[in-house]
């Protein structure tokens, strides 16, 4: 990566890492009765919420894509880059769920079926199950390679610390501020990495 790349990828980081909590509390505040009557809500809702999950989700693919190609320049990173690749496209699905939106406005429905309504939780709550466990894996395989930076791995161990409440469910809000803080130091990565080429 060239020093306008890692700059645009520290950029993203911090600015996903102000919207991501942004957009997360004002949506569980749609509803006290939790995540899935809050989507239910938000299906049959077209807004700047909508819109604001389409960057957020954008701008999280983009930055798995970064890290990934970042990895090629290290050694037995491999592995790590087939993973962020797997989680980008977890993450496109999810988001891709905003299209449900989009046909229920232009549809003008005011109600949600059962079928519809189990359709959408079994895809957004599968592709983020399926995040989890890759995530997790990811950080896994980066923790145990010895030439990737310290940095990273504090990434990583933020990462599997995530997918791990994720999994739990009762403790997966947390991630709302633990998220953030993980982006923080990825862009402090990338800035870091900025600043070497510079000096080279």
């Amino acid at each position: 990566m060239n020093s306008r790349e890692n700059l645009l990828s520290a950029g993203a980081c911090a600015l996903l890492a102000v919207l991501f909590p942004f957009y997360w509390i004002t949506f569980l505040g749609q509803s006290m009765a939790g995540f899935e009557e809050a989507l239910k809500q938000d299906l049959l809702t077209f807004n700047w919420l909508d819109l604001l999950f389409v960057i957020i989700g954008v701008l999280e693919v983009s930055i798995y894509l970064a890290l990934s190609n970042h990895l090629k320049n290290h050694f037995n990173a491999t592995a790590a880059r087939m993973l962020l690749f797997i989680m980008a496209g977890l993450v496109s699905i999810f988001h891709l769920t905003v299209l449900f939106d989009i046909y229920f406005a232009l549809s003008n429905q005011t109600t949600l079926s059962e079928t519809t309504g189990v359709v959408v939780m079994v895809i957004a709550l599968g592709s983020l199950g399926l995040f989890s466990l890759v995530a997790a894996v990811f950080s896994i395989v980066c923790l145990v390679n010895q030439h990737l930076p310290p940095l990273l791995k504090v990434f990583s161990v933020l990462m599997l610390l995530m997918c791990l409440l994720q999994m739990t469910l009762v403790l997966s809000f947390t991630n709302v501020f633990l998220f953030p803080a993980a982006l923080l130091l990825l862009s402090i990565y990338f800035v870091r990495e900025k600043e070497e080429l510079e000096v080279i």
